[in-house]
């Protein structure tokens, strides 16, 4: 009880002005009715015909490390064959948002599903400006008030996943990917003042690296049995101005109980070599995992985390989930300890508001160690 009355009031009240309104602007989706509607695409043989759906919306967010956000956006669903049981929906979404933070960010995102699932390709693409945090590398770091800095961001990435090449994978593929950072200003940040920390001054990155999934979900935006692995290795070599490599693995795994109940399981684990700047290392904390704690709070080579989480709608398209998680970070992946292992649990509300694809819009409270507490708005699920 005594971490909940640490949280600022100013934030709960906030937070639920966001949900008063965001839910009527989702209501207007309800039942798959989208916002713009439907258009038809006859084929060549105007036999068959393809279904390419629209949602424009207007929407709002809180996170610990946005604060209150503002913005507008779409979604194209659509299916690159008449639609089957087997092909899963592609989508090409964007959206562009400001904060009461001042921040703001203008992202593309698709992914595109070819041949029985068999050929993705996926493409996103962000610009942003950001008041960000940096606390200093390591599991120990304390809080001083000076972590802010201002920080732009854009990224680009091309992932194309095609049948297996290695291993008994379901998918493999190639990424290439180009990253500019620039530090706009380091505030009062000792460790950017300082000049004490690699990538101080931000920088250029080409990246070039392999992939393996592994996908059974039965359901995209929320899965209720089946699992799903991604394995990601990247190279960022010359001309990038900082060279090392980047390796990453997430693995979920969702179990359907009694009706309308989910669990859900992830682990994560990701690792980078010694030369990378200290934006690009791993970050615990944010709003997919350590669900609770600034993502960034903690940072060094090698994070690894386990979350759980129970899922239950209980009225009409209102539910609610249950999460829990443990997680570290460390210098060598020997350097994980159980007794400076950080903790996160918490619980929310979630509201079905496309029920044809059943996207849910969610609201997550997370309370982690030492008093960390963070509010979540968003849409899908965090895993």
């Amino acid at each position: 009880m005594g971490i909940f009355l640490k949280m600022k009031i100013k934030d709960i009240i906030k937070a639920v002005i966001i949900l008063l309104i965001i839910l009527p602007v989702c209501s207007f989706s309800q039942d798959g009715k989208e916002v713009i509607d439907s258009i038809l695409v006859r084929n060549k043989d105007s036999t068959k015909i393809k279904k390419v759906t629209f949602d424009g919306y207007p929407y709002a967010f809180y996170t610990p490390e946005t604060q209150a956000a503002f913005g507008g956006g779409g979604i194209f669903l659509f299916y690159t064959k008449n639609k089957t049981d087997e092909l899963r929906p592609s989508k090409i979404g964007f959206g562009a948002h400001y904060t009461t933070n001042k921040q703001y960010q203008f992202s593309l995102n698709s992914s595109i599903y070819f041949n029985s699932n068999k050929l993705v390709i996926k493409m996103p693409l962000s610009f942003g400006y950001t008041l960000d945090k940096f606390w200093g590398a390591g599991n120990a770091t304390v809080d001083t008030g000076t972590e802010g800095y201002f920080r732009e961001d854009f990224n680009i990435q091309l992932e194309v996943q095609v049948p297996p090449l290695l291993f008994f994978s379901d998918r493999s593929g190639f990424i290439l990917e180009y990253k500019n950072t620039a530090i706009v200003d380091v505030q009062d940040n000792q460790f950017l003042i300082d000049e004490a920390i690699n990538g101080f001054n931000g920088g250029d990155l080409y990246g070039i690296g392999l992939n393996l999934v592994w996908d059974r979900r039965d359901n995209l935006f929320y899965p209720t049995s089946g699992h799903y692995q991604y394995i990601k290795f990247i190279v960022y070599p010359e001309p990038s101005d900082y060279i090392f490599t980047s390796f990453e693995i997430d693995v979920r795994y969702y179990k359907k109980l009694l009706k309308n109940q989910v669990l859900a399981t992830n682990l994560y684990l990701k690792s980078v070599s010694s030369n990378a700047p200290f934006y690009e290392l791993p970050a615990l904390g944010g709003q997919q995992r350590m669900r609770g704690y600034f993502k960034g709070r903690y940072r060094d080579r090698n994070y690894v985390s386990l979350q759980t989480e129970f899922r239950q709608y209980f009225w009409k398209r209102l539910g609610f989930v249950a999460f829990a998680g443990i997680g570290d970070v460390g210098s060598e992946i020997t350097d994980l300890s159980l007794k400076q292992l950080k903790y996160s649990f918490g619980g929310g509300l979630r509201y079905l508001f496309n029920k044809k694809e059943n996207v849910n819009l969610r609201m997550d409270i997370g309370i982690g160690k030492d008093g960390n507490t963070g509010i979540y708005f968003g849409i899908e699920e965090a895993f």
